[in-house]
């Protein structure tokens, strides 16, 4: 809102105003200040006071109930959102002059512990030739406006006004507390926590914040009675102009959490903001100063924090959890958090050796632990190491990090992975997938694993209920959207899994990651051209080998299938991986003879795609064949 100054309000001239407002603008189109709608509506708002000579509205508690809905009356003492929200804008505007290559014309600035901004102006010194700030001429007289408030009458009539005002005022606020208390109005049942800001003014470093973004998710997801987006889907809001009700409305959420984080040296500050979904309104804010040893209790405290403000209940067993005691090494953390940054990228490779070197800094580091699993098991599943030492490694990370913390469901996940595709141990896995669930109610990996399990035993319909769920947790996400086209594609849903696709392009993925479902689903949409094409690009992959070379088998190239089986020969050579890729090969060939062959070589291998027997639609032509019982009966699948 634009102000127009009256005369002598605040002792600037209407060209200084206007340098002013200029100046103001650009500090808006900054990158300092992309993303940060409040910071500028709140920094907006001060300067419009300042220069209209209402210097009588910029305390905290009048900014509290103009610009953050606040009762009258409200508690600054306990209720720091404005002291968050100008402590904010006052590293947004260091930010931002830190970066310019000369001085401005107008300097705004906001002095700690005022909310009255100061406008500094540089004059170019005849002497030197350089620019100087010239502050005096510049700033709001300290007093301006203060005069006319403190010259008013109050009348009787007006005394009573004011009187009768409060008196409702505080009958509303009474009554909107008994309200809230009583029907749970205000609290969320779902909510989202946008990236973090990173404050620490060196851009390499954003892996910290996008780290402590990710971690924040993790602690709220395992509260059941709450919904919490997965951070696939709100990293896709890092930097965004949209308004937080259009991110809940896209989000489907009652509340949004916004914040920033801060790294000096050792030491941590988060601040965090609770904001109305609807209404943009903040709801509660607050700063957090730790060491970086006591990161896990930070994250739990914050978590916790959030949970009250919107009234989640706590079980026994999740407070257990956020009561934890472990102080950490600061350079594991870094590590963890920077493996965690390749993990994002799609590289897991890459990430295995700095989870491994934050575990050789602090042994006792559980979520290192189960990251390192983790990283493990997609190394495996994506034929990328050979499955047997991909598989050890992830079972043993994960069992090593149940040992140590037995109350996040990341471990379970991957004890769950490892026991089924190194073990193919089918009570195990679905024991440790129900048992991930449990501890992470809004863990989308958690949903996608018993989805995984619920697949491979042939339960299609309840394994796309599940992909269903997870979905809903994760709606804005290109792997989310992925991996429900997995699960079509092995159900035949063929038109579904293509729209999920189509859906996933148009959200940030990395460059290859959606090529083989989108290859195999072409395949099996009879699109020939477009699937060999996309196979392609995965160049010699063992996975997209075989796929590829049963779709020449199936139109009719059988000599392109044939050496396209004698490179998998290669690979078993070389990794021990391509048996279960050479039958699909003869499978589209129709040769079931030498199909049955590769499929019990896979079997003895314990090769992972013995795994998909049920639910690969590239085996469809084996099933009426006697020998396709044999060889699940062979593979121990349940009944």
């Amino acid at each position: 809102m634009v102000v127009e100054p009256n005369p002598g309000s605040s002792g600037l001239s209407a060209d200084e105003v206007s340098s002013i407002r200029s100046e103001l603008q650009a500090i808006f189109a900054s990158e300092a200040f992309k993303g940060g709608k409040r910071a500028q509506e709140f920094l907006e708002l001060v300067v419009e006071h300042a220069l209209a000579g209402r210097l009588d509205s910029l305390r905290e508690r009048m900014l509290g109930v103009e610009m953050f809905g606040r009762p009258v009356d409200y508690d600054t003492a306990n209720d720091a959102v404005v002291r968050v929200k100008a402590s904010e804008v006052r590293r947004r505007l260091a930010q931002y002059y830190s970066t310019l290559p000369g001085p401005p014309k107008v300097r705004i600035e906001l002095p700690p512990g005022s909310y009255v901004p100061q406008f500094n102006r540089a004059v170019n010194s005849p002497a030197s030739k350089s620019f100087v700030e010239d502050s005096s001429r510049f700033a709001v007289p300290p007093d301006a406006g203060r005069a006319r408030a403190t010259s008013r009458k109050i009348t009787a009539r007006g005394l009573l006004a004011l009187s009768l005002v409060g008196l409702l005022v505080l009958t509303g606020l009474a009554i909107w507390k008994y309200w809230i208390n009583k029907t749970g109005a205000l609290p969320a049942r779902s909510i989202a926590i946008l990236p973090l800001a990173d404050y620490s003014g060196d851009p390499s470093k954003d892996y910290f914040a996008d780290g402590m973004t990710a971690e924040l998710t993790a602690e709220l997801a395992q509260v059941s009675s709450v919904r919490v987006i997965a951070r696939t889907s709100t990293l896709n809001y890092k930097g965004t102009k949209k308004t937080i009700p259009e991110i809940a409305n896209e989000l489907g959420v009652d509340a949004v959490v916004e914040g920033s984080v801060e790294l000096i040296g050792n030491q941590v500050r988060i601040t965090t903001q609770l904001i109305d979904g609807k209404t943009d309104r903040t709801l509660w804010a607050h700063t957090y100063d730790r060491a970086m040893t006591n990161i896990l209790q930070l994250q739990s405290e914050v978590a916790q924090a959030i949970c009250s403000q919107i009234n989640a209940q706590i079980s026994s067993e999740q407070q257990s959890h956020f009561d934890r005691a472990q102080t950490l090494s600061p350079g594991a953390v870094e590590l963890y958090l920077r493996g965690m940054q390749q993990m994002n990228n799609g590289a897991p490779g890459k990430a295995i050796p700095l989870f491994q070197q934050a575990i050789d800094g602090d042994p006792a580091y559980a979520e290192a632990h189960a990251a390192l699993a983790d990283a493990y098991g997609w190394e495996g599943e994506a034929g990328w190491m050979p499955y047997a030492e991909a598989f050890s490694h992830q079972k043993s990370e994960a069992l090593r990090a149940i040992q140590l913390d037995d109350s996040r469901p990341d471990p379970h996940i991957q004890l769950a992975m490892a026991a089924l595709d190194q073990n193919w141990d089918w009570e195990t896995a679905q024991s440790e997938a129900r048992k991930a669930l449990d501890l992470g109610p809004n863990s989308t990996t958690a949903h996608w694993t018993w989805s995984n399990v619920l697949l491979r035993l042939g339960k299609g319909a309840e394994a796309l209920d599940e992909a269903n769920k997870a979905l809903a947790l994760d709606p804005v996400s290109s792997r989310a959207f992925m991996n429900r086209a997995f699960t079509e594609y092995f159900t035949r849903h063929y038109d579904e899994a293509l729209a999920d696709m189509q859906s996933a392009a148009a959200l940030h993925h990395t460059l290859t990651e959606l090529d083989f479902p989108l290859a195999a689903i072409y395949a099996e949409k009879n699109l020939y051209n477009q699937s060999a094409e996309t196979f392609k690009k995965l160049g010699d992959a063992p996975h997209a080998l075989g796929h590829l070379g049963n779709l020449y088998a199936r139109h009719g190239d059988r000599q392109g299938a044939l050496a396209l089986a004698a490179e998998l020969k290669d690979h078993i050579a070389k990794t021990g991986i391509g048996r279960y890729e050479i039958a699909l090969i003869y499978a589209g060939l129709h040769d079931n003879d030498e199909a049955f062959q590769w499929l019990n070589q896979a079997l003895k291998a314990r090769d992972k795609g013995i795994l998909y027997l049920k639910i690969d639609p590239c085996l469809d032509p084996l099933r009426a064949d006697p020998r396709f019982d044999e060889l699940l009966r062979s593979a121990g699948f349940p009944k």
